[in-house]
């Protein structure tokens, strides 16, 4: 039989459409094997991916089996051993023995899941008008129900046409609905015909919104929130509309599944499922999965999730044993991705890491959700080349950014969602006022080390003031004028101009050299900060990003803002630079890096990835890509990593 090892055989078969064969022949021979074992799983988790686009085949095996029992993917995780050393020096001559085959993205850190847990497979790109989740009767086929139904066989990761996937996810259950119009009542009604299943009073506190039927149609599972947000499931009988069971966990509930029987029941408060035992409400587990939907398959023993448009399938038993270990600390805080300006270090949640070779740094003590009412200010935090600081409702909070140590806190200075903040790019000074609706605010340019203040900007709208790349200046919207400030004396330096309009956002080009504003008349200006002269303008167009918002009054205060988005689609402009050339689009449940118009590589990214200011790394919560084209980097051997300082 063909050697699942040996590197020209997987691709051949990934590209003869034989790989879910060759799969199954190994996985019956491959016990007692590690190395095998976590290749298979690697495959098996991709499978869907692989006979899609075969292309991908080395990218997507090598991100997964080079971290297997390693010690940098134990820090990342908190926990594990260091037995991966053959599986790393199989992925690494695999690699050189590609040659010149092209960028591909390598992964600078473990994938958010690992090897050999209890996430089994994933299935990439479910279309927007899919609903939930949902296996077939004999669980052998996973989709998305809905008018635009998708599904896959799960044996050979094939997808089916969309008549066929709707026809196989078609359990037989009625849709139901909860609608929730008094407290503490479950109001459940059947989705197609209209009909009231059960109304019935709980417990005169809940608000129920979601809700599942048994399959046999003899009692209902509705869940939602009560107090303070927390989650409540409960059970209803149809026989006498009894309450059989209440449970209250977790965070407010949006999610439920449950099995044929009724014996298990899944639900989802978007930051951990719980499995609960259907007859008693009973906690048997639960795990720190982000999750959108899901559903359990009809025996109970598998559990798909829908998080963005990827589909998960877990093994109910391996989830049931304990925490799926995952990576540690990038969902909590506040940050998804940041580099620092010189692209030396990068933050994902809590996690300080280098940013050039993805070498965890250290985990911040940030703070994170919890709040009820808002919470920090939307811009609080900012990663510098040297530091990092947080500004949040216990304090502001500045961390060495070299090591990862914290050194000071003022619990004085305290931060709200109310108030807009603006930081500097070296982190050393910032702009900050209390907001009221849409309305202008009276705007501070202050000190971040002592708070001192160094100037009274006036009254300013959101995302009118913007800082120069080297922090020396600060530009200033309000009043009709563009006004440049000094920043370490707080002194104005110049007025650019008399606007021909309101502004509505402003920002500087990466290199210093001019700014450009949007304005009430639809315009867009580029300026050089230079003579204060106007560069040129023109009127915007559909495909440029306009934020609509409206204030209390009901006036629309809508307009152009300096988003990331806003920002590259300038890109050239005028001489505007901001981005480095590449841009990002999301297509089929991957993420492309697109460059001149062409996608360079395609990564298997769930979320939006941030850009290094260099374009060679590119980052989300839970992934860090190097960008690298094969004839470049097997010229030079692999920097070994320092891992005794991520323990």
């Amino acid at each position: 039989m063909p050697d699942l090892l040996d590197p020209a055989v997987l691709e051949r078969a990934a590209a003869d459409g034989e790989l879910a064969a060759l799969v199954a022949r190994w996985t019956a021979r491959a016990a007692g094997d590690e190395l095998r074992r976590a290749v298979l799983a690697a495959l098996r988790l991709d499978l869907a991916l692989v006979v899609r686009e075969p292309e991908l085949l080395f990218q997507s095996v090598y991100n997964r089996v080079y971290w297997h029992a390693s010690a940098e993917a134990a820090a990342f995780y908190g926990e594990g051993s260091d037995e991966g050393a053959p599986l790393r020096a199989w992925a690494e001559r695999w690699r050189a023995l590609r040659g010149g085959r092209g960028a591909w993205a390598r992964s600078l850190r473990p994938p958010e899941f690992p090897l050999l847990g209890p996430l089994r497979e994933e299935y990439r790109g479910t279309p927007p008008g899919a609903r939930s989740p949902a296996f077939s009767r004999d669980g052998r086929i996973v989709g998305c129900k809905g008018p635009t139904a998708i599904a896959w066989e799960r044996a050979t990761g094939r997808a089916l046409p969309p008549d066929l996937a709707a026809q196989q996810l078609d359990d037989g259950r009625p849709e139901l609905e909860a609608r929730g119009d008094a407290w503490g009542r479950a109001q459940v009604h059947d989705r197609r015909s209209g009909a009231s299943l059960v109304d019935v009073d709980v417990d005169g506190d809940s608000k129920f919104d979601c809700a599942i039927g048994l399959a046999d149609g003899t009692a209902v599972i509705a869940a939602g929130w009560c107090q303070d947000y927390d989650g409540v499931i409960a059970r209803v009988d149809l026989a006498g509309a009894k309450v059989r069971w209440r449970v209250q966990i977790g965070g407010q509930i949006h999610a439920l599944g449950c099995d044929r029987a009724g014996t298990l029941v899944a639900a989802s408060d978007g930051a951990a499922v719980y499995l609960l035992d259907g007859t008693s409400g009973a906690t048997l587990a639960s795990a720190p999965l982000s999750v959108h939907s899901l559903a359990l398959s009809a025996d109970g023993s598998t559990l798909v999730t829908r998080h963005e448009d990827v589909l998960r399938v877990w093994d109910v038993a391996a989830l049931r044993r304990g925490r799926p270990t995952r990576i540690r600390g990038a969902h909590a805080g506040w940050i998804d991705a940041a580099f620092s300006p010189n692209g030396r270090r990068l933050i994902t949640g809590m996690l300080l890491c280098d940013g050039r070779d993805g070498r965890l740094v250290a985990r911040l003590d940030l703070d994170g959700p919890g709040y009820l009412e808002g919470g920090p200010p939307v811009h609080g935090r900012r990663l510098a080349d040297d530091r990092f600081v947080e500004m949040t409702p216990r304090g502001l909070a500045v961390w060495d950014a070299i090591e990862g140590k914290r050194e000071r806190v003022d619990h004085g200075r305290r931060f709200v969602h109310t108030q807009e903040v603006v930081l500097s790019p070296d982190a050393r000074w910032y702009v900050c006022g209390r907001r009221s609706g849409w309305k202008p605010v009276e705007m501070t340019l202050c000190a971040v080390d002592d708070g001192s203040v160094r100037a009274e900007l006036g009254m300013v709208e959101r995302d009118c003031v913007a800082f120069a790349p080297d922090s020396s200046r600060l530009l200033v919207a309000a009043g009709g004028a563009l006004t440049v400030w000094r920043v370490s004396t707080g002194t104005r330096e110049a007025t650019l101009l008399q606007h021909p309009a309101a502004v509505t956002g402003v920002a500087v080009g990466r290199d210093g050299s001019c700014a450009v504003t949007g304005a009430r008349d639809g315009v867009l200006r580029v300026w050089s900060l230079a003579s204060g002269e106007l560069r040129g303008a023109r009127p915007l167009t559909a495909d440029d990003p306009v934020e609509r918002s409206w204030s209390v009054d009901g006036e629309d205060t809508g307009g152009w803002r300096a988003t990331p988005e806003a920002l590259t689609r300038l890109e050239g402009w005028l001489g505007c630079s901001y981005a480095d050339g590449s841009t990002q689009r999301r297509r089929d449940g991957l993420t492309d890096i697109v460059e001149a118009g062409r996608v360079r590589v395609r990564v298997p990214a769930q979320e939006g990835l941030v850009a290094a200011p260099d374009g060679t790394r590119w980052a989300s919560r839970v992934d860090h890509f190097a960008i690298e084209d094969e004839l470049e980097t097997m010229s030079e051997e692999r920097p070994e990593r320092d891992v005794s300082r991520d323990r």
